[in-house]
C-alpha cells in the first residue's frame, strides 16, 4: 500500500491503533481498493447510520 500526500480541508483526526489492527485493516482496504483513511471514514458512517436508526444517537 503506498502512501500518498492529498491537499484537503478536512479536520484530521489522529488514532491509535494495536500493530495487528493496523496491518489488517491495511489488507483490508487494500483488498477494496481503498486507502485506510477511506475505510475507517466509510466504517464510521455505517456505523453512525446505524445508531440513528436504531435511536442511539439523533
Amino acid at each position: 500500500m503506498t502512501a500518498t500526500t492529498v491537499p484537503s480541508n478536512k479536520p484530521k483526526l489522529q488514532v491509535y491503533l494495536d500493530d495487528q489492527l493496523l496491518e489488517e485493516g491495511k489488507r483490508l482496504a487494500d483488498k477494496r481498493q481503498r486507502s485506510l483513511s477511506s475505510l475507517i471514514r466509510r466504517l464510521l458512517q455505517l456505523e453512525i447510520e446505524k445508531a440513528k436508526k436504531e435511536g442511539e444517537i439523533q
